[in-house]
């Protein structure tokens, strides 16, 4: 039996207004996967490329876009489509996804049956393979695959008719029949909500060859990734069963005498902890001294939010929230060290900087309430997401729309205040210490001379009053 494809009745409308007379276009399907159902919920057209050559990352300005519509809207033919380019955008999609969901395929919108002609499918395969091998290689953290079988709907801008297959991209590559229903319905969606405390404390150990900035910022990356993956995961208070439903726990909470005291809009949500293991140690073991050359304290608050389709188990929910909180942190990182310009040099005690990698907004679709994400600077603004959501996904919203205070700015003046108090030496030949050591002296001399007057006042006294009785 082939794969059965959800997605709601105002896509199909989005396709119809992408047909071109006598070009195509290209995008990415976006959704989550359940076994043999896959529920839809996003088409982003892919972005034409840019007609001269650019560094990744670029900002592309307002007027540039617009350069981009006139000069060059479409595809002109199937052969013409630009492989890497689709396996980068969906890469960058990827980053903006909730954990729980994927790039499960592309589509394609042109003035023909697209999959009827062997060369169309070839080149349409060559894609999902890019972009198979793109997000499987670039950056594991980004969890960008989540099986072997994608997706394509070809769309005749013609005759308004579609059709969907799916192929295994690491096996045969053979075309298979797939169901695709458009649905009035929406689909429902759990929301989950976790926020994720950080501080912990990683040493750079002094004999071993130097690693650039990037290089220590991977290593704590796949540290932090091993940690997640351990935790434990807990729903309302509650550890149900792997293949327990997740329904299960929105129907107790919904019937708790809480929540029928409560009025708020959360109440669709569900609350997520982690739990991570404590590190268990031999009492026996002896302690090693390791000689270090630096440390990097990683310290903050992660917002975790992912949704979760209805009939999701308890295990794809744990699944989500873990990926959701690594695909968060990997992709911040990674912008982060794309971002530096050169290495810092210098002694440590030069060095005490802080590195604030982009915060997290939330963006919420505006058919579903599914909310996608964006990464902003220290010093930039909502105007900034706006930009990333018309090139990369094809959206237009308000700014308002931008829910920009899930995650606060980091203070710059409480970091070095605490880095001043934790980083005061500890040398018995500094200068702090001298000054104790000062100190407690002249505490101690006071006390001596004061016991010292003591003794001769009572001296004197005893004295005195022997002559006085003689």
């Amino acid at each position: 039996m082939g794969r059965t494809i959800y997605a709601e009745e105002h896509l199909r409308a989005y396709l119809a207004s992408l047909a071109k007379p006598d070009g195509y276009v290209m995008g990415l399907i976006l959704g989550q996967s359940a076994g043999q159902r896959d529920y839809i919920v996003h088409l982003a057209k892919t972005p034409p490329p840019l007609t001269k050559n650019v560094v990744e990352e670029t900002l592309i300005s307002s007027a540039t876009l617009e350069e981009q519509d006139t000069v060059n809207t479409y595809i002109k033919s199937v052969k013409d489509i630009p492989i890497s380019w689709v396996a980068d955008h969906a890469k960058h999609v990827t980053k903006m996804l909730p954990g729980g969901m994927w790039v499960l395929g592309i589509f394609l919108v042109g003035p023909e049956d697209i999959l009827d002609n062997t060369n169309n499918v070839q080149k349409l395969k060559s894609v999902l393979n890019a972009i198979y091998k793109t997000l499987s290689w670039n950056n594991k953290h980004l969890c960008g695959n989540n099986q072997d079988e994608k997706i394509i709907l070809s769309f005749n801008s013609i005759t308004q008719k579609y059709i969907c297959k799916s192929t295994d991209v690491t096996k045969d590559n053979i075309l298979k029949p797939a169901d695709w229903k458009f649905q009035e319905r929406a689909t429902k969606w759990h929301q989950l909500e976790a926020l994720i405390d950080f501080d912990r404390l990683y040493l750079i150990a002094a004999d071993k060859n130097p690693e650039t900035f990037k290089k220590q910022l991977q290593n704590i990356l796949t540290s932090v990734a091993d940690l997640i993956d351990s935790s434990l995961v807990v729903i309302e208070g509650e550890v149900g069963a792997p293949d327990d439903a997740l329904e299960t726990i929105c129907k107790r909470k919904k019937n708790s005498k809480e929540c029928k005291n409560k009025k708020s809009n959360n109440n669709n949500s569900l609350q997520v902890s982690l739990y991570i293991p404590c590190e268990q140690s031999d009492a026996n073991s002896c302690i090693k001294v390791t000689s270090c050359s630096a440390s990097i304290r990683l310290i903050g608050q992660l917002v975790s939010r992912t949704f979760l389709h209805q009939k999701a188990s308890i295990a794809e929910a744990n699944m989500a929230v873990k990926q959701d909180i690594v695909r968060s942190l990997g992709s911040r990182l990674e912008m982060h060290w794309d971002s530096l310009i050169e290495e810092e040099s210098g002694s440590p005690e030069e060095n005490i900087t802080l590195h604030e990698p982009p915060r997290r907004v939330l963006i919420a679709l505006p058919e579903n309430k599914v909310t996608l994400s964006d990464y902003l600077f220290p010093g930039e603004g909502p105007q900034e997401a706006l930009l990333s959501l018309q090139e990369l996904l094809d959206l237009e919203v308000q700014e308002s729309q931008v829910q920009k205070e899930v995650e606060l700015q980091a203070d710059p003046t409480e970091f070095y205040c605490q880095s001043d108090v934790n980083n005061k030496p500890l040398d018995s030949g500094t200068d702090a210490t001298r000054s104790n050591r000062q100190i407690s002296v002249y505490q101690i001399t006071v006390c001596l001379t004061g016991l010292s007057i003591a003794l001769i006042i009572l001296i004197i006294a005893v004295l005195v009053h022997q002559l006085f009785t003689i």
